[in-house]
């Protein structure tokens, strides 16, 4: 207690050398005013924590002081003395912010008290405003983290989302960009919070189970059923259920998802007795569900059902701004969760994570971030940390292709830019296995667009030189 200071304000001097003596002798500084004025002064200079304050006092009366005080530093905690018969001036004085109030003549030990609980209660004030202030420093939503553009606009798809409770929406993105994130900000923010929020993934389980997982079945509708059971619709009534992967779903569950949608009902396995219930649903998946469709892998109709609105969950790549704020929210959870003292990335690391193009996205970072920490000794990340692919990685960049002017030899300029955009083309579908799609948002161009440049290349390479 001996950095905590006390302001005594009361003209009755034998009370107030009293008091100091015993807050003294706990360990606080104390000094004593006799007057309003007197204790202005002081308030600035002496800074106190706790003033006590007696309402009743020669020249600005206790409740002018009290306001001034406050106006001052709301902070600091004013326990007002006041005689009995000055009820009405107390409830003024407690209205105006004063921290609690204690009548005269009263006892040592309920005033040590009152003393001690206003100095907790700023300590709480100033920790709660550490919190915010990390907060601000690592920008998060729900579970989601990151302040770019991108993630910005998410964020307001979902508080927009969550107020139309029953609207059905398609999370989509690459995998490991945090699908279910969305999905659980959306249920969490919405009127839907306190019922359950269920999530299946349709990719992890065979067709007989994704069925009875989420309607559930009778006893005895299989060889197995030996009891009733609820599927994942029903006991979900009211809230949410996140069907992940759900490009994965059999085509005969996804034909029972659509009349569910459609009619809001369902029967259990081997019942003929519609079930009714509320629930939302949103639908995540990492596939293009279009070319699912013209596969005859997905039905049209639910994929109608489903895209009432679509979210999509930005890859990491397209959000650089949030590596390094992901990659300190990540350090800082797992360095708490082992009992490691918290780690910081060297910049050399800072440099490698913003070049890196990470195909695994912020699932990817967080198993990096986690095994740099287990085996991190010191409280620096180095690259020596980083796995091997992450140090082998190298920017394609732009290839260094020299002009050579007009001449005998000379290269048009045209060829140099398509062998330009032929090497960049190259490296991208190397990095992505062969995927347009994946490969088209990296280059930021449409599908058609990079499918109708590769054609053109290809013309090119055929022509004779």
């Amino acid at each position: 207690m001996a950095q905590e200071r006390i302001l005594i304000v009361d003209d009755e001097k034998v009370l107030c050398r009293s008091l100091k003596m015993d807050f003294e002798e706990d360990g606080y500084t104390v000094k004593i005013s006799n007057s309003g004025e007197q204790a202005l002064k002081h308030i600035s200079d002496f800074d106190p924590a706790v003033v006590l304050l007696d309402l009743r006092l020669p020249g600005i009366n206790g409740i002018e002081v009290l306001k001034k005080i406050l106006d001052f530093d709301t902070e600091i905690g004013v326990i007002i003395m006041t005689a009995f018969g000055d009820t009405k001036i107390t409830v003024e004085a407690v209205k105006c912010g004063a921290f609690h109030f204690i009548n005269k003549p009263f006892d040592l030990e309920e005033l040590k008290k009152l003393v001690s609980q206003a100095i907790k209660g700023q300590v709480l004030k100033r920790e709660v405003e550490y919190l915010r202030f990390q907060q601000r420093k690592i920008y998060r939503f729900c579970d989601l983290v990151g302040q770019s553009d991108k993630m910005m606009e998410i964020y307001k798809q979902i508080e927009i989302l969550s107020k139309t409770d029953h609207t059905t929406v398609l999370v989509l993105g690459e995998s490991g960009t945090g699908k279910e994130l969305v999905a659980s900000a959306i249920h969490f923010k919405s009127k839907r919070n306190k019922a359950p929020f269920m999530e299946i993934n349709c990719a992890s389980l065979p067709e007989n189970l994704i069925e009875s997982e989420l309607f559930g079945y009778e006893k005895g509708a299989f060889t197995d059923a030996k009891q009733q059971k609820k599927g994942l619709l029903e006991i979900a009534d009211n809230g949410t259920v996140f069907l992940d992967e759900i490009a994965e779903m059999p085509l005969s569950i996804q034909a029972k998802l659509l009349t569910f949608l459609e009619k809001k009902q369902f029967k259990r396995l081997g019942s003929g007795k519609n079930i009714k219930v509320d629930v939302r649903i949103i639908a995540a998946t990492n596939q293009d569900l279009v070319k699912a469709i013209e596969k005859k892998k997905f039905r049209k109709d639910l994929y109608y059902r489903l895209n009432v609105v679509s979210i999509h969950a930005p890859p990491l790549r397209e959000r650089k701004d949030d590596i390094l704020a992901l990659s300190n929210y990540f350090l800082e959870e797992f360095s708490r969760d082992m009992g490691k003292v918290p780690k910081t990335l060297l910049p050399e690391v800072e440099e490698i994570f913003n070049a890196y193009p990470w195909y695994g996205n912020v699932r990817e970072l967080r198993n990096i971030i986690e095994r740099a920490v287990i085996f991190c000794k010191g409280n620096t990340v180095d690259k020596n940390l980083l796995p091997r692919e992450m140090l082998d990685y190298k920017n394609p960049g732009v290839p260094e292709l020299k002009f050579q002017g007009r001449g005998k030899n000379h290269t048009p300029i045209d060829m140099v830019l398509l062998k330009v955009e032929k090497q960049i083309i190259d490296d991208v579908l190397k990095q992505t296995k062969g995927n347009k799609t994946m490969a088209a948002r990296m280059l930021d161009i449409s599908r058609y667009s990079l499918i109708r440049r590769i054609n053109k290349l290809q013309k090119e390479n055929k022509r004779p030189k």
